[in-house]
């Protein structure tokens, strides 16, 4: 049996599993979510629906792959749910397929995870992973809505695992198909292949693969040029960006919302990290290591303090999820070992 067979049915088995599990919090998020009080970018995805990217600001109007499928699947029958923001039946359609397309690739990059995670953990631990990422704070609380964070995890688990099967072809196209997702690809991408490629040693074969991310930021350069436009927000301007260093040092920043939810949102891996500390104290851990990939995490968590306290450095940081759940994963499978359950 050759090697996709054997690689083809326990992904097939986890999508199935786990879009039978994940199903209800779909369905509860779709009946019951409320915009009011997470805004977000919803009304700009939804914009580009209806009206195209043409009428947006950077980097909203690069982003429009994932609008213009929801905007595709008009022909297929919807599901005209009242939504708080639109008494429109098209808008309410929209906003029903945004969220099944959603779904579809949050389950997809939960199957893909667990294909990343069984080369590195047992099985059953693997499987445990995709669940950590399938229900994790940040997959509830954006994946099933209009964003384009499910389809960004998609593209970044995509290329994490065709640089691992030495696929550079395909890493470029998925790349290049990825950016036009959302534009923080080209930040977790290199950063990783960086990582990875000095963890043990300069790996000249791994660094290649910094070359084959060029077709992708050449495209969205072009983009930017052909379809330029002001930004309220210049994100990533390195300007912007330098003016916010010294804020980010100011301790009248961070107020108590935004420690309890900092705590909130990335209370798993904190978790992990005593359990982590614990088991190396107590002698228990010995083979345990930090999978070096994870200070990708600690980097965006910076990066998106320095982008806008309190706005960015959640979403952004969870982008590192196949090294966060690894490490929350290999934390429990050795607490399994110890206590002699699997």
């Amino acid at each position: 049996m050759n090697s996709h067979s054997t690689s083809a049915k326990p992904f097939l088995a986890v999508v199935l599993l786990n879009a039978l599990l994940a199903f209800p919090v779909l369905y509860l998020v779709y009946k019951h979510f409320n915009p009011a009080f997470t805004p977000w970018d919803i009304n700009s995805y939804m914009t580009m629906v209806s009206q195209g990217p043409g009428s947006l600001e950077p980097p909203f109007r690069y982003r429009f792959l994932i609008p213009m499928l929801v905007r595709a699947m008009r022909f297929l029958p919807g599901y005209s749910i009242p939504v708080v923001f639109s008494a429109e039946p098209s808008v309410r359609n929209d906003f029903f397929h945004f969220a099944v397309l959603n779904f579809l690739m949050t389950i997809l990059t939960s199957g893909l995870l667990f294909l990343y995670l069984r080369d590195r953990l047992r099985p059953a631990f693997a499987y445990l992973g995709s669940l950590l990422y399938l229900f994790s704070f940040f997959s509830v609380l954006a994946n099933f809505i209009p964003m384009t964070d499910a389809g960004c995890h998609l593209a970044i688990i995509v290329c994490i695992l065709l640089m691992e099967k030495k696929r550079p072809f395909g890493f470029m196209v998925a790349c290049l198909v990825g950016v036009f997702v959302k534009e923080t690809l080209l930040v977790v991408l290199p950063l990783w292949i960086l990582i990875q490629s000095f963890a043990h040693g300069p790996h000249r074969r791994r660094l290649l693969y910094l070359a084959y991310t060029a077709p992708a930021v050449l495209a969205y350069f072009m983009a930017t040029r052909l379809y330029p436009a002001q930004s309220s927000v210049p994100y990533y301007n390195p300007s912007f960006l330098m003016q916010n260093v010294l804020g980010a040092f100011c301790p009248d920043s961070y107020g108590r919302s935004f420690l309890f939810h900092l705590l909130l949102l990335h209370l798993p891996l904190m978790v992990s990290f005593l359990i982590f500390l614990y088991l190396k104290v107590s002698g228990a851990g010995k083979d345990l290591k930090i999978n070096p990939e994870l200070f990708l995490f600690f980097f965006l968590i910076g990066m998106g303090v320095v982008m806008g306290i309190g706005n960015n450095a959640d979403r952004l940081a969870f982008m590192a999820f196949p090294a966060v759940v690894y490490f929350e994963a290999m934390t429990l499978q050795a607490v399994a070992q110890r206590l002699e359950l699997g």
